[in-house]
């Protein structure tokens, strides 16, 4: 059922007009000089959903933006404001009880965090941009709300969200987030356990959805974040942006059309959120957003997330890029190739009989010995406990000469 949330009282919406304002026979009163008999009317349809139609002259406001001629659909969390007053819409199918999510698939501790430290905020021009439609909310000085409660500053209408699931506020160090929910958040893939300080550029996923959080830099940390090329994208494919390259600066970054991605790339063919690279500890990683038109790795369209070896072509619809990382060691991780310490002579000898005695055992060890793996990786042998073989050679001598005595004595 759609019902308005006004100081702290809900009010239900029935099926039908429900009209809003000073009058005394409309559904939601609000007194107080200034507002029209009827200013707005809510339009329950039969299917649920609700629409707001301006009912005279009276300004009205969804969201922040004046209400036209047209009637505007709402939303689980739309703000619609009257002469000063702000009513929050929401719905119960949408607001009810958060969903537990026992099994969340979360990524291993460490994944895709940031390499190195944080990159320090003043605590000052906080604000989060949403990752899925590119909107901006700002952090007042009292905190941000994100939640499923249509009263949250950012409302994430969610099933695994909770009402109140996290608040973002300024601190003496900064910015910080911190968790209140049942399923938990994630910074940079990582979920936190703690109040944790947030660095510029952060990526925060709550429930399915993901904001990007900006601040004013640290003095001191504003001029030397400017210099960190992590990797690039230049761009090969024919037309007017070949030979253009983007630089990487964050280890979570957005592409795609859209203003709201860290590297935008204005074509028709790419999606307004399309993909992502994110660096880990095995190196650099691309994850393909649910574009409609496809993200590809040395030709051939990648389902979900492929890893980025060498210097390979990755192509976003109808753009074609070579991306190269700034340490090619380091990108190509796990895949590189393992040091090992240069030998002394005199222990050459001694290491290559070792290593060929190795080579002579059999896939599967012989009866009396069991096999272990060690840490280099080699099959190795250890013999069982028991009689050692010794032992039982020289008793069968003595029994076969016990025995040939015994005969030659009758």
């Amino acid at each position: 059922m759609p019902y308005i949330q006004l100081d702290g009282q809900q009010y239900p919406l029935v099926a039908g007009e429900n009209a809003v304002g000073s009058g005394a026979d409309v559904r939601i009163r609000l007194p107080g000089a200034g507002i029209e008999s009827v200013a707005v009317v809510l339009a329950v349809g039969s299917d649920g959903n609700t629409v707001a139609r301006r009912a005279g002259a009276q300004v009205v406001t969804v969201n922040g933006v004046a209400l036209g001629a047209e009637p505007e659909p709402l939303l689980h969390g739309d703000r619609v404001e009257i002469g000063g007053r702000e009513l929050h819409y929401g719905d119960d199918k949408k607001g009810g009880m958060t969903q537990y999510v026992p099994n969340m698939k979360l990524p291993q501790p460490g994944a895709s965090s940031p390499a190195g430290a944080p990159k320090p905020t003043a605590r000052t021009g906080g604000r989060l941009v949403s990752l899925v439609d590119g909107r901006e909310y700002a952090i007042a000085s009292d905190g941000l709300a994100i939640g499923r409660d249509p009263t949250c500053d950012i409302v994430v209408s969610s099933a695994d969200v909770s009402r109140k699931h996290a608040v973002v506020a300024p601190s003496a160090e900064g910015y910080v987030l911190t968790d209140m929910s049942t399923n938990g958040v994630l910074v940079n893939g990582t979920r936190i356990t703690a109040p944790a300080p947030l660095g510029k550029g952060d990526v925060i996923t709550i429930g399915t959805d993901e904001f990007r959080f900006h601040a004013d830099a640290a003095a001191a940390a504003a001029e030397a974040a400017q210099k960190v090329v992590l990797a690039t994208l230049e761009v090969t494919s024919s037309g007017p942006m070949k030979g253009k390259k983007f630089d990487v600066r964050l280890p979570l970054t957005h592409l795609g059309r859209g203003a709201h991605n860290d590297v935008v790339i204005a074509d028709e063919s790419v999606s307004d959120s399309h993909a992502k690279l994110q660096k880990r500890e095995s190196g650099w990683f691309v994850v393909d957003m649910g574009s409609t038109n496809g993200t590809y790795v040395g030709g051939k369209r990648i389902d979900g997330e492929k890893q980025l070896v060498g210097a390979p072509d990755v192509r976003l619809g109808g753009v074609k890029f070579i991306f190269r990382a700034t340490d090619a060691a380091e990108a190509a991780g796990a895949s590189s190739t393992r040091a090992i310490a240069a030998l002394r002579p005199s222990e050459t000898k001694g290491r290559a009989t070792a290593s060929a005695r190795d080579t002579t055992l059999p896939d599967t060890p012989p009866r009396g010995v069991k096999a272990q793996r060690r840490s280099s990786g080699r099959q190795v042998v250890e013999q069982k406990s028991g009689m050692p073989v010794l032992v039982w050679i020289v008793a069968v001598l003595v029994l076969g000469a016990l025995v040939l005595k015994f005969l030659t004595g009758r």
